[in-house]
């Protein structure tokens, strides 16, 4: 991916120049330069033209850093050339409640693509115009296309209506396994008992990316109950996509168990040989990305200097992409404190007690 690196640093001229390990003494200043940093990394993907998932990305990591730095950005995507662009920005616009891409939206609801239409309806919903809500369980219920139909579902656990569960059961009995699975982390999402039980039966499937499917939408319910459940499986899955899960489901309650699993997966060597199924290249992205993901969600501080380090990473935009969010999380999450690189988590966390870490 050579070409797309070039592509990519040449609108990153600090990327260029060396720029790259932090200030040895860190602070606020410090903290300051390298947030400005990420951010730089983000609008340069929102508008990098060598691959339109590292688009739909930045606009998803956009969507995670403070509302007024990004809400501009976000709107320049609700124009681009790709429909799957157009889609995350209208559902980060409405999770966002970007009220001044309303008219944008309304444009959008009339899309010739079918899933930026529901993605569109979602976000006018959630700017409170409601008038063509019940449009959206059509889009999961009658609609043709699989991807609309998981779109749809996937949106419908966005709404917080309790409502949409009726709409989202009857989604259960679609003939496409991805469908139901979406339906499924929606039901979970907006409270449904049966289906966060029958999440918990995945993450001891065995399957690895059943297993990660499960812990990833527990860990959205911010559910402290599920705490147990994946302190078990940092500490005994087969797969390391699994681990990392874990660990940045842990991370969201608060707990930093997980942060040395997370470190080690970005230093390992990629594989030799990959399963035919799943090319190294494919395996060691997700890899990156879900240990990046975890360490954002960790918030340590000392995990700052290896995530810069990945902003100018040669493998694949997204990795840059993916470090810029972490370092922007961590670095917000952590305002007030003036703690220096490497010396260890956000003040508001409690760092993992020694007779917690033994129970693993």
């Amino acid at each position: 991916m050579s070409h797309l690196t070039l592509a990519w640093l040449t609108v990153l001229p600090w990327a260029a120049s060396g720029c790259v390990a932090p200030p040895s003494r860190g602070g606020d200043a410090d903290r300051v330069a390298l947030k400005n940093r990420a951010m730089d990394v983000l609008h340069a993907a929102i508008s990098y033209q060598g691959n339109p998932a590292v688009r739909v990305e930045a606009v998803e990591a956009l969507e995670a850093c403070p509302a007024a730095e990004a809400t501009p950005w976000i709107r320049t995507a609700l124009r681009d050339s790709e429909p799957a662009v157009r889609f995350a920005a209208s559902v980060a616009c409405g999770r966002l409640r970007d009220g001044a891409a309303e008219d944008r939206l309304r444009e959008l609801a009339g899309d010739g693509d079918r899933n930026v239409q529901v993605a569109a309806l979602f976000a006018l919903h959630r700017l409170g115009h409601r008038e063509r809500t019940g449009l959206i369980p059509n889009y999961l219920l009658v609609e043709q296309g699989v991807g609309v139909r998981r779109n749809a579902a996937l949106l419908l656990g966005l709404l917080d209506e309790p409502s949409a569960v009726k709409v989202l059961a009857r989604g259960m009995r679609d003939a496409d396994a991805g469908v139901r699975q979406h339906a499924l982390e929606a039901m979970a999402r907006l409270g449904n008992r049966e289906a966060r039980q029958e999440l918990v039966f995945m993450t001891n499937a065995g399957v690895g990316s059943d297993e990660v499917m499960a812990i990833n939408a527990l860990s959205e319910t911010n559910d402290p109950v599920y705490e147990d459940a994946f302190r078990r499986k940092l500490a005994t899955a087969d797969h390391v996509e699994t681990r990392l899960a874990a660990a940045r489901g842990l991370g969201r309650l608060g707990s930093d168990v997980g942060f040395e699993v997370a470190m080690r997966a970005l230093r390992s060597k990629p594989p030799v040989r990959g399963d035919p199924h799943d090319p190294a290249a494919s395996k060691v992205l997700r890899i990156r990305q879900m240990a990046t993901a975890a360490l954002g969600e960790i918030g340590r501080v000392d995990a700052l200097p290896t995530l810069n380090e990945l902003l100018t990473d040669q493998s694949d935009p997204r990795v840059q992409v993916s470090a810029a969010r972490a370092i922007v999380r961590i670095i917000e999450a952590d305002r007030g404190g003036a703690l220096p690189f490497g010396t260890g988590v956000r003040k508001r966390r409690n760092v993992e007690k020694s007779k917690r870490a033994t129970r693993l």
